[in-house]
């Protein structure tokens, strides 16, 4: 079985009728799945090429879950993909469920390890045909050119011609007569060298030739159209083609030969239910206008009107069916509940995913701009400590000299004091009144070098901008702090024991005491050097 649907696919391009009446001596339920499956794709495939009206997508659908489900790298998967969009389009379906599977079909082609030239003119030229329906002509354009190179690579006459053909009409639709009357010489060279196709190139030049203004020619295509169609037996309504006739003799203003075929359109319906008869009868009703006969137009307008009412009437009575089979009210609207409720979580989700965001970043510059002031906070102290700094090393240096300067003074005070001595002891007999006054002067100078600790005593505050060191207990006098801020301005023992107007070795006990003192109470120590 599968050998046989394997030849009937080799055929369903060139004969697809044959391919389809072979079809139907088949019995679908005797096959095995894999073949089934393979059968309504064939089958699909052939009511395509023969026009058969689709009223339902339900075979396409199973074939396409066939191979999606059980053997989704089988090429048939792709043509099913390509059929599922191409069957939708000819159901006149408008939405995103006939380009989506065509799209999966180009996605499946383009991944594909070996080139497939078939699949890929199958795929572009129904996105090319889906662009043209949509009046999108240069997408249409882009697709079409695709189809001819895969067409080419192929090699196949067919594809070929019906590439052509579509490029010719989507030239023809944007008026673009110039391009058009070159694919229209391409196609007129496969005239009586492709069974089946002379009726497209022929219809064709008739309407090329209609829209450059000659319409002796589009009726002698017309008229050769009739011919063909009788001659190679055409699957084509004759009352459309009297009709056409009908229609390039009113133009011509032959009415005699207009009516004539106008009549004979009415005649050979073979379809009574297609909408658009009323177009016939309303043909037959202008032409006896123009002719005069009043009553007759009159006759064919009520005519005209009563199938444009009724093929208005059973369209909506078919829509409705339609839709109550492919849709059922209650699971329409729980689908269309469901969806509501999906759309708003997803809405809800997408919301809190923001304020999280939000969140995150308010956070994370929140951060960084603490970051940022504890930065500029440190470096402000710093600053204001290196200034400190610098501020007492001058003060410190200038307070250097000034114990250089005082060091002076008071050794010059000490030379002095002795020279004083001296000559006191020169007086102390011959005027004891003078060594009186100058023995009260030296007491009173050794008395106020004595008390300079307490002249010059400081606050807290100052001790510790000198020393950096903090007497919270209260263990340190006078003396002693005063003898810490003289440490702490590198004055020697030589300095201290002249400030403090005392001997050298006073000095260092002085300063031995007062280090264990500290060590104690566990001050810092480190302006002992030595």
């Amino acid at each position: 079985m599968y050998q046989w649907l394997s030849y009937w696919d080799s055929m369903v391009d060139s004969v697809p009728q044959l391919v389809s009446d072979s079809l139907q001596r088949v019995d679908p339920e005797d096959l095995g799945r894999s073949n089934r499956a393979y059968y309504g794709l064939l089958k699909v495939i052939s009511d395509d090429k023969t026009y058969v009206n689709f009223t339902s997508d339900s075979l396409i659908n199973a074939v396409t879950d066939h191979y999606r489900l059980h053997d989704p790298r089988n090429r048939n998967y792709i043509r099913s993909l390509a059929y599922q969009g191409i069957v939708r389009t000819r159901m006149g379906v408008k939405d995103s469920t006939v380009y989506e599977p065509l799209r999966e079909a180009g996605r499946l082609f383009h991944s594909m390890s070996e080139s497939d030239p078939s699949l890929g003119y199958l795929i572009n030229y129904f996105l090319g045909n889906i662009h043209y329906n949509n009046r999108n002509y240069a997408s249409a354009d882009e697709y079409f050119r695709k189809t001819l190179d895969y067409a080419r690579e192929e090699r196949d006459s067919i594809h070929l011609f019906d590439t052509y053909l579509a490029l010719y009409w989507n030239e023809m639709v944007q008026e673009k007569l110039d391009r058009g009357k070159l694919y229209l010489d391409t196609l007129s060279s496969f005239y009586s060298r492709l069974a089946g196709k002379d009726y497209f190139i022929l219809n064709a030049q008739s309407i090329y030739y209609d829209m450059i203004g000659e319409p002796e020619k589009a009726l002698e295509r017309e008229k050769e159209l009739l011919r063909v169609t009788y001659r190679q037996k055409e699957n084509i309504a004759l009352s459309r083609l009297y009709y056409n006739i009908s229609y390039r003799y009113v133009g011509l203003e032959q009415l005699d030969s207009a009516m004539l075929y106008a009549q004979m359109a009415i005649e050979f319906i073979d379809d009574t239910t297609y909408r658009q008869n009323y177009l016939y009868y309303q043909n037959v009703a202008n032409v006896a206008e123009k002719q005069g006969n009043y009553a007759l137009s009159n006759e064919y307008l009520r005519k005209a009107f009563d199938l444009h009412n009724q093929s208005i009437s059973d369209r909506l009575d078919t829509r409705i069916v339609e839709l109550e089979k492919k849709y059922d009210l209650s699971e329409a609207e729980n689908e269309a509940l469901r969806a509501r409720q999906q759309s708003l979580l997803v809405i809800i989700g997408a919301l809190m995913l923001v304020i999280v965001l939000v969140f995150i970043l308010m956070y994370a510059w929140k951060v960084r701009r603490t970051a940022r002031l504890k930065l500029l906070n440190a470096e402000y102290k710093m600053q204001q400590q290196e200034l400190q700094a610098r501020i007492l090393r001058e003060e410190a240096s200038k307070r250097k000299w000034l114990l250089q300067l005082y060091s002076h003074i008071s050794g010059r005070l000490a030379f002095l004091q002795g020279e004083f001595e001296t000559l006191t002891q020169r007086y102390i007999s011959s005027n004891p009144k003078v060594y009186q006054e100058m023995e009260k002067i030296l007491k009173n100078t050794d008395t106020d070098l004595r008390d300079i600790t307490k002249t010059i005593a400081t606050d807290d505050e100052t001790f510790y901008a000198y020393t950096r060191l903090k007497d919270e207990e209260g263990i340190l006098n006078t003396t002693e702090k005063m003898l810490l801020m003289l440490l702490a301005c590198d004055a020697d023992n030589r300095q201290l024991a002249t400030f403090m107007n005392t001997s050298l070795e006073s000095v260092r006990v002085r300063k031995s005491q007062l280090k264990k003192k500290m060590q104690e109470k566990n001050m810092d120590t480190t302006l002992f050097h030595e």
